[in-house]
C-alpha cells in the first residue's frame, strides 16, 4: 500500500486520498438479508440529475472481508471503487454520514466539515508493521545510504514535545538535521534541499504496550492561522492563504486494514473521536 502525505491545502489532500474513488463504481445491488437488516432508513432518497441517492446498503470487499455500508456513507454516496479500496465520509461534528444526495451539491461549508476515511486491505504486510514503516526510512532507503539518517523522516531521530490533545508531537531535531545535511553534502557535493515551512508536523499516540497506535502528519499553520476557525458547528475561513490539513494513519489489526483520515488541522483536537467513529463504523457494518 502506498502512503499518502498530507496535502498543502484541504482540497489537494482529499483529491489524493480519494483518487481510487474516480474509478467505475459497483452498482448498489449486491445485498443479503444481513446487509438489509443493518441498513439505515432505506426510505431516505434524493434524485439529482437522474440518479437517485439512497441509504440502501452497498457491499464493499476489503480483502476477505465484506462490509455493507449505507450508500450515503461512501464519499461519492454511490459505492466502492472497482479494484479495491473504500472511501467513506463522516461529517463533523456529529461524525455521521451526510444525507443522501448531499455530495453532488455540497457547499464549501460542508466541504470543510467532511472527514474522509480511505480504507485499504494490506495484502503484503501485517497491519502491525505499517506504522513503524511509515515513521522510518528502513523500507525506502538502501542500507548505508545517507538518506537513511534523514531526521525529517524518522521518528526515532525527531524530538518529542509536551503532550497535546493526548498526542505527543515530534519536532525535527535541528542538531541532527545539521549533521545529516553535512553528511549529505559530503556525499553528493551539495546541501540537502530543505524548505522548513513545508515540513510536516508529526504527532504520535501509543498503545498501552508502547507500540505505535496512531500517526498524524499535519501542515504547519501560517502565521499562527490554520485556514479555518471553529464557530459552533461550522468551520469558517480565517485570513490564512491556505487551509492546513492533517493525514491521520491507524490500522485495524484484526482485519489487517490500513485507515487514513483526512481533515482540516483545526479539527486535530478531535482526532480520537474521529478515529473511534471510524472504527465503530467498520465494526457496525462488517457482515463477513
Amino acid at each position: 500500500m502506498s502512503v499518502m502525505s498530507s496535502g498543502r491545502c484541504l482540497t489537494v489532500a482529499l483529491a489524493v486520498a480519494l483518487s481510487a474513488s474516480a474509478c467505475a463504481k459497483v452498482p448498489p445491488t449486491e445485498k443479503g438479508e444481513k446487509e438489509a437488516a443493518m441498513s439505515e432508513d432505506s426510505s431516505q432518497s434524493r434524485t439529482i440529475d437522474g440518479y437517485t441517492y439512497t441509504t440502501v446498503p452497498v457491499v464493499a470487499k476489503l480483502g476477505p472481508h465484506r462490509y455493507a455500508f449505507p450508500a450515503n456513507l461512501y464519499d461519492d454516496q454511490i459505492g466502492p471503487s472497482i479494484g479495491g479500496g473504500v472511501a467513506l465520509t463522516l461529517m463533523w461534528p456529529g461524525l455521521k454520514a451526510a444525507p443522501p444526495g448531499a455530495r453532488p451539491t455540497r457547499t464549501m461549508a460542508d466541504h470543510y466539515r467532511a472527514v474522509t476515511a480511505s480504507i485499504d486491505y494490506l495484502d503484503a504486510i501485517s497491519a502491525s508493521d505499517l506504522l513503524p514503516r511509515q515513521t522510518s526510512t528502513e523500507a525506502t532507503t538502501e542500507d548505508g545510504s545517507v538518506n537513511r539518517n534523514d531526521p525529517r523522516r524518522r521518528l526515532d531521530l525527531r524530538a518529542p514535545g509536551a503532550e497535546q490533545f493526548g498526542l505527543t508531537p515530534y519536532a525535527i531535531d535541528e542538531h541532527r538535521m545539521a549533521l545529516f545535511s553535512k553528511a549529505y553534502e559530503e556525499q553528493f557535493g551539495q546541501p540537502a534541499t530543505r524548505n522548513p515551512r513545508m515540513e510536516d508536523e508529526w504527532y504520535i499516540a501509543r498503545a498501552p504496550d508502547g507500540q505505535l497506535a496512531t500517526f498524524i502528519k499535519c501542515d504547519q499553520p501560517e502565521g499562527g492561522q490554520e485556514g479555518l476557525v471553529i464557530k459552533g458547528d461550522l468551520l469558517v475561513p480565517d485570513d490564512a492563504p491556505k487551509v492546513a490539513s492533517c493525514t491521520h494513519y491507524f490500522v485495524d489489526s484484526k482485519d489487517n486494514l490500513a485507515v487514513s483520515l483526512f481533515y482540516p488541522r483545526v479539527l486535530l483536537k478531535d482526532w480520537k473521536a474521529m478515529e473511534d467513529a471510524t472504527r465503530a463504523t467498520l465494526a457496525r457494518y462488517k457482515v463477513q
